[in-house]
């Protein structure tokens, strides 16, 4: 009986193409990675709602990777973890409090200047079903020598 032959036949091109993924893999170069500092960046901004006018105050955190892939040879790839942990909104005529806990991650190519919109949740500090968007745009500056600088401003996200 030959009941083996099929499955040589087919094992063995699949297990040499396992081989080379895995020699590849071992011996392929690692991405760089150079991660910078965790930065604070001011968030200072009315924005008007349905019902009232909320001004936003604090700090957001944004930790930046700087990602280089030698393998392939694409863009240099910019990261940043954005935390709105910090930020706070307060209702400009019933003084209701707004929070937010969003984060979020950004890859962009990574430009001498570049202008990023990040849509982030906030909420009446006591009733997340109520939660709405907002904008930041953060305008991000990269020089190699003294590394980046940002600044931000909020604008209401536009309503579907």
């Amino acid at each position: 009986m030959k009941t083996d032959q099929p499955r040589k036949k087919f094992l063995r091109p699949f297990l040499a193409a396992a081989v080379a993924v895995l020699l590849l893999t071992l011996t392929a170069p690692a991405l760089a990675v150079v991660k910078g500092p965790a930065m604070p960046v001011t968030v200072d901004g009315t924005i008007g709602s349905d019902t009232e006018n909320i001004g936003f105050g604090g700090q957001m955190t944004v930790s930046t990777r700087v990602i280089d892939d030698p393998v392939f040879s694409s863009p240099t790839i910019l990261e940043l973890i954005i935390d709105f942990s910090n930020v706070r909104g307060v209702g400009k005529n019933s003084g209701r409090k707004f929070v937010t806990e969003a984060q979020t991650i950004v890859h962009r190519p990574l430009l001498a200047f570049d202008q990023i919109e990040v849509s982030f949740p906030y909420a009446p500090a006591n009733n997340v079903h109520l939660a709405r968007t907002a904008n930041v745009l953060l305008a991000v500056s990269f020089n190699a020598k003294s590394g980046f600088s940002m600044t931000s401003k909020i604008s209401k996200a536009p309503s579907n």
